[in-house]
């Protein structure tokens, strides 16, 4: 058991060691596009940024002045631009300026793309605040920024500088959009409605990124039932035997896996109820005298452990592997009958509970769609009896999954 604890904690080891690697890119102002992988996980903090090209390599930091954009996949991309940025901070009334106008800074910055098309959208944290991009190629309205700002009106009143409302109101306006330009908020989810809506209407390509691909983490759920195949081991000091006997199985899994990552992890919860197992036992160096063993089980389990897709993403078509540690909570009677003939006759019966126990459970799945799946487990032999490994349980089962979530 010892062994299967420390198999698992490897597992888990290097889950966490993966979870801090995104795969990535890097474009140098060469335009030579490096592929490979990233430590850090605040990528909107270019001077945080680690990066190495194989997973044998060792993280170096990124110099930034080497290169003019970076991403994950298509999940994240941030791009280097020289930007008139306004310094003004609308976070609260101490930083409140007595202007209306902006207090353009010209900076060099590395943004991050929100929509990506014929109307570009962008943002980047600046002086702590978000500040929002945009451009429009069709009408050549270049990289600039859209305007709000707080400020104070006569050392009393609050007034705001919406001037991004009218901006995208005459440039990102298109008939069958249908947006109220007048009550639209300044954040990233109602400015990228807003371009999302005008490439549509506009018949442009597009692309949205989610930004999130450093800590995004995919969750799945389902439910699954199968039959199975348990088995019960018996040993004495005479021999051992075996027997085997259909049984069902039923439960609940909850997945995750890393975004732009192969690996994952699961925790299931699993009933498992079995038809009666009986083995015949020489209870010693002599075929007169045997032991009869029935155990009549049922199991209620938990399991946790780390997952390993074959392709990128839960939910989607191909195989995963699996290794889990569980605990089960065993029900039922083990019923054991020592019995021979003539003079060899004893004729002792003994009844054992069951006992909780641990195991190791692997997995061999495969998803038929981002809802049906199909998989083999094997768990390994588990003591029915409290501190006697001459009883063992375990079971091979296959299952038929359903993905709700």
């Amino acid at each position: 058991m010892k062994f299967y604890v420390l198999l698992v904690a490897f597992f888990f080891a290097t889950i966490t060691s993966y979870a801090q690697e995104n795969k990535g890119y890097y474009v140098t102002n060469g335009d030579v596009r490096i592929n490979g992988y990233f430590k850090s996980d605040n990528f909107s903090n270019p001077t945080d940024l680690e990066f190495k090209k194989d997973n044998s390599d060792t993280f170096e930091k990124l110099e930034l002045q080497a290169i003019k954009e970076y991403g994950v996949d298509n999940q994240y991309r941030m791009i280097k631009k020289k930007v008139l940025v306004d310094k003004s901070k609308s976070s609260s009334v101490k930083y409140y300026s007595n202007f209306k106008d902006p207090d353009w800074e010209k900076e060099t910055l590395f943004l991050n793309v929100v929509v990506d098309g014929d109307a570009s959208l962008y943002s980047c944290v600046y002086n702590g605040e978000n500040k929002f991009f945009y451009q429009v190629d069709s009408k050549q309205i270049k990289l600039n920024q859209l305007v709000f700002k707080k400020y104070v009106f006569n050392n009393s009143d609050i007034k705001e500088n919406n001037t991004y409302k009218q901006d995208l109101s005459n440039n990102i306006k298109c008939d069958d959009s249908g947006i109220n330009f007048g009550s639209l908020s300044y954040t990233e989810n109602a400015l990228k409605k807003v371009f999302v809506a005008y490439n549509k209407c506009k018949g442009s390509d597009y692309a949205v990124y989610e930004n999130k691909g450093a800590t995004k983490i995919e969750f799945s759920l389902s439910a699954y039932a199968g039959a199975t195949l348990n088995m019960l081991a018996t040993k004495t000091v005479g021999g051992s035997a075996n027997d085997n006997a259909l049984g069902f199985t039923i439960g609940a899994e909850a997945a995750i896996v890393m975004q732009s990552s192969n690996l994952g992890g699961f925790l299931r919860l699993d009933y498992t109820k079995s038809s009666e197992l009986k083995t015949i036992t020489p209870d010693a160096k002599t075929s007169r005298l045997e032991e009869e063993s029935k155990l009549d089980v049922s199991c209620f389990s938990v399991l946790v452990g780390p997952r390993y897709y074959f392709n990128e993403g839960l939910n989607k078509k191909g195989f995963y592997l699996d290794a889990g540690f569980g605990m089960g909570f065993a029900s039922g009677e083990l019923v054991t009958t020592q019995y021979g003939t003539g003079e060899y006759y004893v004729g002792s019966t003994k009844t054992y509970d069951l006992a909780h126990n641990f195991y190791l459970s692997v997995g061999f799945g495969y998803a038929l769609s981002d809802k049906m799946g199909v998989e083999v487990r094997y768990d390994t032999p588990r003591e029915v009896v409290d501190y006697n490994s001459n009883y063992k349980f375990s079971k091979l089962g296959m299952n038929f999954k359903y993905t709700f979530l």
